[in-house]
C-alpha cells in the first residue's frame, strides 16, 4: 500500500521547513504553531495530567529547539522526529516521578471539553474513550507502539517498519491483528 500524495508532500515540506527554520525565525514559528497542537493533545492523552502535558510539552519544544541543527530529513520525517523527543521527555518526567508510562488511567482525568459538547455528549465520549483505552491496554506493547505510530504518528509502514527493525508486510499483518482484536474486544464490551 502506498502513502498517500497529500500526506508525503505534507511530510515533505514540514521536512524542508525544519532544515530552514535552524537559521529563518519565520520556519520555526510555523513549525511550532503547527506542531504545539498535536503534541500537545498526544502529551495530554499519554499522561492523563494536565500539569504533565504542559511541562512535556515545553520541554519538547525546548529540546527541538535546541537540537533542531541535528535533525536529519534523510533520516525520517521531522513529525517522527519530533514525537520521539516528545515521547523520551514523557518518559524522563514519568521516571522522575516514580511512575511508568503505561500507567492506569487516573480516574479524575478530565480533559477540558470543546465549548459545543454538551454535559451528556461528555459523558458518552468518556465512557467511549475509557473502554477504548482499556481495550488498548490489553494488546501487547508491539500492537500498541504499531498502532500509535499509525494513527497518532501517521507513519507508514515502511517508516514503522524502519522503526520497530520490521518488515513493512509483518507491520501490515500485526496492524490487521491488532485492529481485529480492538474491534472483538469493544464489540463484546471486553475492553471495560
Amino acid at each position: 500500500m502506498t502513502k498517500d500524495k497529500s500526506t508525503e508532500e505534507r511530510h515533505l515540506y514540514w521536512n524542508k521547513l525544519a532544515v530552514l527554520a535552524v537559521k529563518d525565525e519565520a520556519a520555526f514559528i510555523e513549525l511550532y504553531n503547527e506542531f504545539f497542537p498535536v503534541v500537545y493533545k498526544f502529551l495530554l492523552s499519554k499522561s492523563r495530567s494536565g500539569e504533565m502535558a504542559d511541562e512535556a510539552v515545553s520541554r519538547t519544544f525546548l529540546n527541538m529547539y535546541a537540537h533542531l541543527s541535528e535533525y536529519d530529513e534523510s533520516r525520517g520525517a521531522f513529525s517522527t522526529w519530533l514525537f520521539r523527543i516528545a515521547i523520551n521527555e514523557l518518559r524522563m518526567m514519568f521516571r522522575e516521578k516514580g511512575r511508568s508510562l503505561s500507567a492506569e488511567w487516573d480516574e479524575n482525568f478530565d480533559p477540558p471539553a470543546p465549548e459545543k459538547d454538551s454535559p451528556e455528549t461528555r459523558i458518552l465520549k468518556r465512557e467511549r474513550d475509557g473502554e477504548l483505552h482499556q481495550a488498548l491496554a490489553r494488546l501487547s506493547e508491539r500492537e500498541q507502539k504499531i498502532l500509535t505510530m499509525t494513527y497518532w504518528l501517521e507513519m507508514s509502514a515502511g517508516e514503522i517498519a524502519e522503526e520497530l527493525g520490521m518488515t513493512s508486510d509483518a507491520v501490515w499483518a500485526v496492524l490487521s491483528r491488532s485492529r481485529k482484536t480492538l474491534k472483538k474486544y469493544l464489540e463484546e464490551g471486553q475492553g471495560v
